[in-house]
């Protein structure tokens, strides 16, 4: 019982020493994040802008061809549903794509310098959150004309967008983990995250589960993204408020933050030998 006790005390003192360790180095990663984000697309025209007319001319696409010609009866401010949908898909999208490089495009700083490697994802991390803050801009623009005015329960924002921050979190260190042996995870990665875009209530609205087979429907319940968009749609747009969206949201983001982090914690001893 003794040595079982050592042995937790121990663990948590190296909880808190990397903990503290991260904290220290914030803001070499807020820098990291911004040089990222002016870097992407500093030889553009529109810069910066990118990061928000990707995901906005993709939804337009999206809303000319299911909006305007194969769905001739869509809902009302399916606009605005499906903008809300496509930026925060894209802040997950862009978490993932950047732990998944994060590591590999930072192979000197690892074989030359010694830092918490978790603090490279997390600089994606950040730079996708701000990217995603800018895009809310653009989706009120859209929105308010149309006489969806946010009210006080804008400032619930911050429940979906920190659930979302965490498992975006796990998502990346799992993907920059699993980027170092199998380095086509990079590849996979945009066919995985397209795969999940048309498996997500964001081009189609969800009455079309009544239409669906039951295990179909089942299993779109149980993505993430699901409550997800639920959240911020019933902040952002007034749609209702589910109670289970937000249990099961905090569920998924505490259950993949915790599995993330611990894996990607326990190999980064050994990310040099293979880069």
């Amino acid at each position: 019982m003794t040595t079982v006790l050592r042995r937790g005390r121990n663990r948590v003192r190296r909880i808190r020493a990397y903990a503290a360790d991260l904290w220290s180095r914030r803001e070499f990663a807020w820098y990291m994040a911004m040089g990222n984000l002016k870097s992407r697309n500093a030889s553009t025209a529109l810069g910066l802008l990118w990061w928000v007319l990707n995901p906005l001319l993709l939804g337009l696409v999206y809303f000319i061809v299911f909006g305007l010609i194969f769905i001739g009866n869509r809902p009302e401010g399916f606009l605005a549903y499906l903008m809300s949908g496509m930026f925060v898909f894209q802040f997950t999208s862009m978490s993932m794509s950047g732990g998944a490089n994060s590591i590999l495009q930072n192979s000197k700083l690892l074989v030359n310098l010694r830092f918490p490697r978790l603090i490279l994802p997390v600089a994606h991390l950040i730079e996708a959150g701000v990217g995603f803050l800018a895009s809310l801009i653009v989706l009120f623009a859209m929105v308010i004309p149309t006489g969806v005015v946010p009210g006080p329960e804008i400032l619930l924002l911050v429940v979906p967008f920190t659930l979302q921050l965490v498992f975006n979190l796990g998502l990346a260190a799992v993907v920059a983990r699993l980027a170092i042996p199998f380095r086509d995870i990079n590849n996979l990665v945009p066919y995985l995250n397209r795969m999940w875009l048309y498996m997500s209530p964001i081009i189609w609205p969800l009455s079309y589960l009544d239409r669906v087979p039951r295990r179909l429907a089942l299993l779109i319940d149980l993505n993430p993204m699901t409550g997800f968009l639920s959240l911020y749609r019933s902040v952002l747009l007034g749609y209702p408020f589910e109670w289970s969206a937000l249990w099961g949201t905090a569920a998924w983001s505490i259950g993949v933050g915790l599995v993330g982090v611990v894996l990607f914690v326990k190999y980064e001893s050994r990310m040099a030998r293979y880069l």
